[in-house]
Parts: structure tokens; sequence; C-alpha cells
């Protein structure tokens, strides 16, 4: 078989489908491009999604001419110098392979000009072949123009997604770049069409821009820095959350970046406030050393590696718990920081709980009475209240305003846990709920629900104050390893042993577990070790969170189900250990426990008032 050398036009085809993967690629990178040039105005506009045309323009420091024809060669940078450089990247683009591959696969055009240049100069690269570079008119900056891309290449073209679906890529790309970059102007245009358009502001304006109002209103700030590395931006209020991950951004060192550490850290954060298959959402900026991060693992640029990912895991918790709880407890957050990342006993006020609001039936005799069901969501106290009209009225014009990021104080006028037996119980619906009054209001308290939370933060006290009885087993349960397992579970030896687990090497490939703590005396110790190894590759695990899932667990198995009649001592013995100021009204999984009708509601329902 005989061995062919390609020819240079061959191999920088080859070499283009490593970058130039879509029009998203291509849009991303030119807008790094345009970053690094110092451009404080870009505008990108697109047209077929970016396969007819994408243009992208700033007013950055612009390219020499002399180093016009260079910029296009491959492996053609001005951002690494030498092999030391590849360590501590501190520009967005940096591969020197953009134009050469984008412009062999399209027919480009670019116009550039310097401050110190009378004039602007341009260069057209059909597929690889370079025509001349001639002057032009143009103001300072760099515009490119990628047209028909991949008309030279039919095979690679067929596989490109419907415009449709390459313009939500690239809408998603320059929604990231407006959050990395707030302070810059970004203009946004699909089709002839403005989709995004900033003057260049916080943050706050930039999430504002791209999520809307709801969003805004319903985050908190994060601020935390440990040594050289500093965690700021925004997640959501308890409460508030979304049925899956696409609101969540994630900005390292300004590059926008997609990594599983932060996105579990966050999670585990919010756990026990979320429900089955909703996540919490955020914009959150870490700046760091460059040199603690590869940002080379990937053509895309999007994947990184971090060297101490478990440092990274540990300052997103601590922080997302700090600002959690720093929004539900404003006077306590100062006092008692320390204390914050392990405790999950926060206060509430239930004259906060926002009253249901269900339209009243209607019917028209004599037919029979029939009850139209009404689809709402119950409210929590963790619903804040909506912004004030001149905010909605800001909202409906469709202008950017300063949103104030305070966790917002609430004032609670119930003063201790027997306040809670002062309503008056009226007794139980469909053996699932109570039906209190208290005032001019009715409460429905899910009484599971209700026991699972107590149960819950009842253990979680005792864990945190390592104010546990360990069990010892009688047959010590040995589990089979490899060799860097063992090691790895060894290394959580002083965190497993203050929690209540005697855990000992047992060989070179197994560990042996000769005690539990009596709060999980019936963990499936198969389980808990497998959640142990489970992230060892990538972090070491939080032994607060892996025990947190366990006690979840625990709290639901132990409470009063559903279904089962209580009498009146018991629900009176549980409003009483409801202390409404001490626990948080969702259980561990998330779900509200009580949920608040006016008298007025009623009464609206009965047509006594309109």
């Amino acid at each position: 078989m005989a061995i062919n050398i390609l020819d240079s036009l061959i191999i920088n085809r080859i070499s283009a489908g490593e970058v130039v993967e879509s029009p998203f690629s291509i849009v991303k990178e030119l807008v790094d491009n345009s970053l690094d040039a110092g451009a404080t105005k870009i505008s990108v506009e697109i047209v077929g999604g970016g396969i007819d045309s994408i243009v992208v323009k700033d007013n950055g420091k612009g390219i020499d001419k002399d180093d016009i024809v260079k910029a296009f060669l491959p492996h053609a940078t001005s951002k690494i110098k030498d092999l030391s450089d590849l360590d501590a990247i501190a520009t967005l683009g940096f591969r020197g392979e953009a134009l050469a591959s984008i412009s062999n696969v399209s027919q480009t055009i670019l116009t550039t000009k310097t401050e110190d240049t009378d004039c602007a100069y341009s260069l057209q690269v059909n597929g690889g072949e370079f025509g001349s570079v001639y002057a032009n008119s143009s103001e300072n900056g760099t515009k490119i123009e990628v047209n028909n891309l991949f008309y030279n290449t039919p095979a690679r073209r067929k596989f490109l997604k419907k415009p449709k679906q390459e313009e939500v890529k690239i809408t998603d790309i320059i929604a990231r770049y407006i959050l990395a970059h707030p302070t810059i102007s970004f203009k946004y245009v699909v089709d002839g069409k403005i989709v995004y358009q900033t003057n260049g502001g916080t943050l706050l304006d930039a999430i504002y821009c791209v999520y809307g109002a709801e969003y805004t209103q319903n985050i908190i700030a994060v601020d935390k820095s440990i040594g050289n590395f500093t965690l700021t931006g925004y997640v959501s209020k308890v409460g508030y959350s979304k049925p899956n991950t696409t609101y969540q951004t994630l900005i390292v060192n300004n590059r926008y970046v997609v990594d599983e550490i932060v996105s579990k850290a966050v999670y585990m954060a919010y756990e026990e406030y979320l429900m089955t298959r909703q996540f919490p959402v955020y914009v959150l900026k870490l700046d760091m050393p460059a040199i603690d991060v590869d940002v080379n693992v990937h053509p895309s640029k999007i994947n990184i590696k971090f060297s101490n990912p478990s440092q990274i895991y540990d300052l997103v918790y601590s922080a997302v718990r700090e600002a959690i709880f720093a929004s539900l407890n404003p006077a306590e957050a100062k006092e008692n920081k320390a204390d914050i990342v392990s405790s999950s006993l926060i206060k509430t006020d239930i004259n906060s709980l926002k009253e249901i609001e269900i339209e009243p039936t209607n019917f028209v005799s004599p037919r029979p009475l029939t009850l139209k069901q009404t689809e709402y969501t119950p409210v929590t106290m963790f619903d804040l209240q909506q912004q004030t009209d001149k905010n909605d009225a800001s909202d409906e014009n469709n202008q950017p305003q300063k949103i104030d990021s305070t966790p917002q104080h609430m004032d609670n006028n119930y003063k201790n846990a027997q306040d809670f037996v002062d309503f008056k119980i009226i007794g139980e619906l469909f053996n699932e709920f109570l039906v209190l009054e208290k005032g001019d209001k009715m409460l429905l308290v899910d009484f599971h629900a209700a026991h699972e939370r107590l149960n819950y933060d009842k253990f979680t006290a005792m864990v945190n104050a390592r104010d546990v009885v360990v069990q010892d087993l009688l047959v010590p349960y040995v589990c089979d390893l490899t060799a860097t397992e063992v090691e790895f579970i060894m290394s959580l030896q002083p965190e497993l042993s203050a929690l209540g687990f005697d855990i000992d090497k047992f060989g070179d490939k197994s560990i042996k577990i000769n005690s539990v703590p009596m709060q999980l005396k019936d963990i499936n110790l198969k389980g808990f070790v497998d959640d142990l190894i489970h992230d060892m590759k990538n972090l070491k695990p939080s032994m607060n969170n892996e025990i947190r899932h366990y006690l979840m667990q625990k709290a639901c198995k132990s409470s009063v189900k559903a279904g089962m009649t209580l009498t009146e001592m018991e629900i009176k013995e549980l409003l009483k250990n409801l202390d409404i100021n001490h626990p948080v009204l969702l259980c561990p999984h998330g779900r509200p426990i009580v949920t608040v009708v006016s008298r007025e509601q009623i009464e609206k329902w009965f047509k006594r008032i309109v």
C-alpha cells in the first residue's frame, strides 16, 4: 500500500475540521479574537444560521498591514511566543488556527484598521486561496465576513443542522459572552433583526438582558474569596429553580466554560431545597491564577481542567451555602458565618406566605354542579414579593433596570414555637393534610412533609454537632476495592471517624467498616462506599454532602406517611415541634409544607364579595 505525502491544501482542509465544526465555532473564535484585541464594542450578524453569512465587527486594536496575510497562516498568533506561555494562558484565543481554518472552508474577507494608519486594509481568502491586500475605508478595529461556509466541501456542508438549529447555538453563545463580559457593548443581529443589544454595564444588567425580569428578581449575590481564588455572581433564591441546567453559566477568568465540578457543588448546596428533576440557576464568575486552570484540553476551549478540583468544589459549595443562609437570615448571617456551611436551619416567616389565587368556578343552572379543576402552584414563604408597579412598568417598556440584590429581610411576628399551636385545628383532609385556621387565613399543612423536615433537622443537628452515638456492627462490613480506591477512602478517615464511621484498611484492596453512627444504623454500606468513590478522580467529596443524602432518606422513612390518621394529641405535638422561626418550611426534597388561602379569597369563591 503506497504512502502519500499530502499537499498543504488538503492538510489545511483536514485541520479546519478540528476548529470549524459549525457556524457556532466560527462565531466563538472570532468573538474571542475581538475581546483579546481590547474591543469595547462588538457586533455579530448572521444570515441563514451563519451558513450563508457571519459578520463580526469590533473596535479593537486592529492588525498591522504587514501582518494581515500572516494572520491567515496556520498556527499564526500574537498571543503565544514560547512554550512557557502555554502554562498560564490569559487570552481567550491562542491556538492561531482560527482564521486559517475558517478561510479554508469559506469565502472570507478581513478589513482592519489600526489607530496609527490613515486607511483600512482588506484581504479576501477563498477556500485557502489568497487575494491581494488592498486599501479600504473603515473605522478603527477589525471586521471579518465569512460567507458560504463549506462551499468547497459539500460533504461537510450536508452534515450541518438546519439554519434555525445552528442559529440557536450561536444565540446561546452570544448570551454567554454578554454575561461573561457585561462591560462590553454587544449587538447581535439575526437575519436583519436585533436579538440582543447592550450598552455595557453591570452583571445584573447583563443578566436582565439575557434572561429577563423574573430571573433577575429571583437571584441572590455570591461573593467569597479563598487565597487567590474568588467567586462572585448570582445564584437562585430558595424556591426558584428550572427543569434543566440551561440557565447555569460559569465564567472562569472571563471565559465561558462548562464544568461538572462547579455544577455539582452548586447542586449539592441546594439539594435539600430542590424537588426532583429541578436545578438551581446561576451566573458565577471564578477568578483564579491562570496557571491553576488548563484551558487547552479541547479545541473548543469550553471544557477546562482545574489543577485542584477539590479546592474549587469547596469554594463554590461554601460560597453558595453562605449566600443562601444570608438571604434567609440577614441578621444572623454576619454573626454565624463560620457555621453557615453545615447549617440547614433557616428561619422563615409565615406572614410572608403568598396566598393562592384561584378563580371562582362558573356554572349555569339548572345543570348539575360540577367543579372545574384549577391548576396552580402552591407558594411557600421563600417566594418573595414581586417588584413594585414602577418596576413592572419598566418591564413593559423593556428597559433594563438596576435590581437591588440585597437579601430581603422579612419581619417576623411569630416569636416562638408556641405561636404555631395558636392556630385553630379544623381537621384533616384526605388523610394527607391538616387544615388550620388563624385569623383571616386558612392553612393547609402537609403533615408528612412537616414530619420529614423535623426529623431531617434533628438528624442533621446531631451530625453537625458530632453528637453521634456509635453503633458497632455485629459483623464488620468488608468491601473489595482497587488499591487506588482504598487509599482514597483512607484519606477520608479523619472526617469519617468524626462522624461515627470506624473504617480500617483490610489488606491492599479492601476496607473494613466496624461501626456506623446510630442515626444511620440502617445505611446501605455498599451504596455509601460507592458514593464516596464515585467522584474520586475529580474531587474530594464533602462528608456533609454525602451524609446529608442519607439523612434525607432516613428522615423520609421514619416520618408519618400520607394516609395515616393522626390523633388530636399527635397533631398538636407535630405543630408544637414545627417551629416556624427555625426550620425551613420545605421538606428535604424541596416540596412545600404549608400553603395559605385567605378568607377574602374563599368569600370570592362563594360570591360573598366581588
